[in-house]
């Protein structure tokens, strides 16, 4: 058995997250098959989007992490490295102009020769991984601050909900590969509205799931929480 200590020591890896999240909600999602617990995921995403139209900023943060709460969820369903996932897509280099920083391709990404094999390449070195949470949500900072910073809030949560309705699309095809390639996009529009709207994601969710339920304040969620409801 785990000590219990060791148990709730505060996460810093997204590995430890999803350990984290598998403690406290894995015999709750048990009662949730692989469609329900997308469409979970999604409406959370749609409240973000009602938060974002209202701008209300004050509950940006808590819904961002009630949103990464339940991705973790997803990535350990399906027994996915999240971390890894990330990395594969995002390895220290913006995926579609390679660019190490301050990514300018916007909407239009260019046509680079041999990018397939430099981001191989890339990905093998593992130079600069994030190991952290905060490290991962740096790096995209480091990416694409300045562009977070040039759009509105309800921009990056639409990029978030079109991102999320990929997931469900993979997910649905059973598709392994495409569902960590937009589980990582996913991920990277939750930095971009925490660097957008300057916090700190990992300490969110920590405060938010501080190893329990956010709503029961129990570890494992107790059957009757009302989260198993919502």
């Amino acid at each position: 058995m785990r000590d219990s200590k060791l148990i709730r020591t505060r996460p810093l890896t997204i590995w430890e997250f999803q350990e984290m999240n598998k403690a406290i909600y894995r015999e709750a999602n048990e009662h949730y098959s692989n469609d329900h617990l997308f469409r979970k995921f999604f409406e959370e995403v749609c409240r973000l989007m009602e938060v974002a139209r209202k701008d209300n900023l004050k509950k940006i943060s808590s819904q961002t992490a009630r949103i990464f709460s339940w991705w973790l969820a997803l990535g350990n369903r399906f027994n996915l490295d999240l971390g890894g996932a990330l990395w594969i897509k995002y390895p220290g280099v913006c995926p579609y102009c390679l660019r190490p920083a301050n990514c300018s391709c916007g909407l239009e990404h260019p046509d680079l020769p041999n990018k397939e094999q430099e981001l191989r390449r890339l990905r093998k070195e593992r130079q600069c991984q994030p190991n952290s949470l905060v490290e991962h949500q740096h790096l995209h900072r480091t990416l694409y601050g300045a562009q977070s910073k040039r759009i509105f809030v309800i921009q990056i949560a639409a990029h978030l909900a079109e991102e999320a309705g990929e997931v469900s699309k993979e997910g649905r095809h059973n598709n392994r590969s495409g569902l960590c390639d937009e589980m990582a996009d996913v991920a990277s529009w939750m930095f971009a509205l925490a660097n957008r709207c300057e916090f700190d994601l990992a300490a969110t969710v920590w405060e938010q799931y501080p190893y329990e339920c956010e709503r029961c304040h129990q570890a494992p969620c107790v059957d009757k929480c009302s989260r198993t409801s919502v």
